[in-house]
């Protein structure tokens, strides 16, 4: 007999073998037939050879049941939710652990040379109402651009800047918020912010900029009415097919918009419609160097690509696939023309050109799908999988992409470590451990692929370019190992830090970890990277103080903890630490601890009365040798303390 949750007791029975839907509103049900109202489904599927089936509402031991109706192992007829399973029995899971190996990425976190935070720009508006997320990003030559929503007055600052521009927005129309688009300098002033109005929710999923900065793409999706420019969009979905009312599952429409880089007037804008009660969502964008808007994401989940004319938005082609391919999340142009998709496959799906039919190599699994094609035809080109037989849906979350010339990076979740290759069945294979959450993996243009690596977690940023290193970044809210080195959270109430990880291009080896936190939240989204191989990133900030290593923010109000940053990282130049003498002695009145530096007496990871405790060491400087002394002397030198035993120093 398995163990059963009923009434938050566990009790001995006979479980359900059913499929287990959660709602917003905090209810579980237990459930036979796909109800388009449940927010989140797990269930019992047919299992990979040798991998045990299970029933479970942990996200990352299921997989979401499939949208085409019931699963393979359901009973019939109306089903008690008390009989549902749960994913636990004395402690254990019922799906096997893989024993943890030893890294192959890793073999040290810390790092004696480092880039460092240049600027962060936060949304200092107060009040504990307030609330601005950063969502998307793009960079030109001059300015970089950030997305988001907004439920309340934005003001634009960077402390760091004396007499500076700030940038000031007005309250929003909708009570759920507005859509913005912000523009900063890469010098870190802001420039200004625009709103996009509505009557309901919208929020922007992608942003791309020209090569020649004169224009944007903004890609995304509302509910209710959107204006934009000229043209007022109606969604029109207030009730279900069945007459029901949907609140915040009524489906979404999608919508591009291409915009002036200078004022962020409209020039014109497309609407992409719903179907019945399934949802279309544009979820990611980019600009060919011809020009041409390319974009990705799905309809009622099921994946479709298209290239829009630069001029008017008329469609050069669509494709829409069948129902095995799930969203694109992500596109990226190739400096041979081609473009690179992102996104998952599960079954089977003839994509036609030089892929032809394609299939998941696990059955019940969704994979991450990696897939190439001619932009101005849709022709597929090459294509490849990374899936996993462990974590399974998982292998499909966060799958973001990146270009280096002609060479491509695809980071996702699950840990996506079995690689297959369309036009390649040599190469591939499983390519790393099974216990990893997720991972970056570089093919060549032809398909190839090169290395993989272990992420941590579901990847939120992914930014490389040609002649740079890969760097991923992404949110979490437990200690980490990397390596040798184990990198420690800020503890609060509602805690999570965003950490950047840096991997060499041409090995796939892990370089070094940069955390950004405190004790509120950092919830981090895209990055995107200039060309001089800086590195942006946005999302939303809780703390004060929030560390962005060497940057301490104190003068903003978190008391909403919901306020819109955008940061930039000099990656291109990694130098040695403010705080360090030398790569060996830290300086005095302070402690490097986890690649920051913090002052005497600060706070420290994990907080909760952890201090830094720094000795009074002097650096050792060095004199020049005169006519009456052959030897270099140091002057008011003691004695050294150690990199790592200062950063022991809690």
């Amino acid at each position: 007999m398995m163990a059963c949750l009923h009434k938050s007791f566990l009790v001995s029975g006979e479980c359900t073998d059913c499929g287990l839907c959660y709602n917003h509103g905090g209810n579980y049900k237990c459930l036979t037939e796909y109800s388009p109202t449940c927010d989140k489904w797990h269930a019992s599927f047919d299992c990979p050879p040798g991998v045990p089936c299970e029933t479970t509402n942990d996200p990352e031991k299921a997989r979401p049941c499939s949208l085409e109706g019931t699963c393979s192992r359901c009973d019939l007829g109306i089903i008690s939710a008390d009989n549902c399973c749960t994913p636990t029995k004395d402690g254990s899971t019922y799906s096997p652990t893989p024993v943890p190996v030893e890294s192959d990425t890793w073999s040290e976190g810390q790092s004696k040379m480092l880039p460092a935070h240049q600027w962060v720009v936060i949304d200092h508006n107060d009040g504990p109402e307030d609330s601005s997320f950063g969502i998307a990003v793009a960079v030109s030559d001059e300015h970089v651009y950030i997305g988001g929503k907004t439920t309340s007055t934005m003001t634009m600052k960077n402390p760091m800047l004396e007499n500076q521009r700030i940038a000031v927005q007005g309250v929003p129309l909708s009570e759920d918020g507005d859509m913005f688009l912000t523009k900063v300098t890469l010098a870190g002033e802001p420039v200004g912010i625009h709103m996009f109005t509505g009557s309901e929710a919208e929020q922007p999923n992608g942003l791309a900029v020209s090569k020649d900065g004169k224009y944007l793409s903004m890609v995304g999706y509302f509910r209710g009415t959107l204006t934009l420019g000229k043209e007022t969009y109606n969604n029109g979905a207030l009730t279900l097919s069945d007459g029901s009312d949907c609140g915040s599952n009524c489906p979404k429409d999608g919508f591009l918009v291409k915009l002036d880089a200078v004022e962020a007037n409209v020039m014109w804008s497309k609407h992409f419609m719903h179907d019945g009660d399934k949802s279309t969502e544009i979820l990611t964008t980019d600009i060919t160097e011809n020009g041409e808007i390319v974009y990705g994401g799905h309809i009622a989940n099921t994946g479709r690509l298209g290239v829009l004319d630069n001029k008017d938005g008329a469609t050069v082609w669509e494709s829409i696939f069948g129902e095995s391919v799930g969203p694109f999340t992500d596109v990226k142009t190739m400096t041979n023309g081609q473009v690179v998709a992102v996104g998952s496959l599960q079954g089977s799906e003839d994509f036609g050109g030089d892929v032809g039919v394609l299939s998941s190599a696990y059955t019940g699994s969704r994979e991450a799908l990696v897939l190439v094609f001619d932009p101005k035809t849709g022709t597929p080109k090459w294509a490849a999988l990374m899936g996993s037989p462990y974590q399974y849906a998982r292998s499909s979350k966060g799958v973001l992409c990146a270009t280096a010339g002609d060479d491509i990076y695809v980071a996702c979740s699950g840990p996506c470590n079995n690689v297959q290759v369309s036009n390649n069945a040599s190469a591939g294979g499983m390519k790393m451990a099974s216990n990893h959450k997720g991972a970056v993996a570089k093919f060549s243009a032809s398909g190839e692929p090169q290395w993989i690596s272990e992420v941590p977690t579901q990847p939120q940023g992914l930014a490389a370019m040609e002649g740079s290193h890969v760097y991923v970044s992404y949110y979490e809210d437990k200690p980490i190992d990397y390596g040798d080195a184990t990198f420690l959270n800020w503890k609060g109430e509602d805690t999570k830090d965003q950490f950047i990880i840096k991997f060499d291009s041409d090995s796939g080896k892990g370089q070094w970890v940069m955390q950004q936190g405190g004790t509120g939240k950092e919830y981090v989204r895209r990055m995107a990277m200039d060309k001089y191989g800086d590195i942006y990133t946005t999302g939303k900030t809780g703390s004060n103080p929030g560390y962005f290593d060497n940057i301490q923010m104190t003068s903003h109000d978190n008391s909403n903890k919901n306020d819109m940053f955008v940061a930039k990282m000099t990656t291109s130049d990694e130098i040695l630490p403010s705080c360090m003498c030398d790569k060996d002695t830290v300086k005095a009145g302070h402690c490097f601890i986890q690649n920051t530096c913090f002052k005497d007496g600060a706070d420290i990871p994990p907080g909760e009365g952890e201090k830094c405790v720094a000795e009074n060491v002097e650096c050792k400087v060095a004199t020049v040798a005169t006519e009456s002394s052959s030897s270099i002397s140091a002057v008011g030198a003691v004695a050294a303390i150690p990199l790592f035993m200062a950063a022991n120093m809690l």
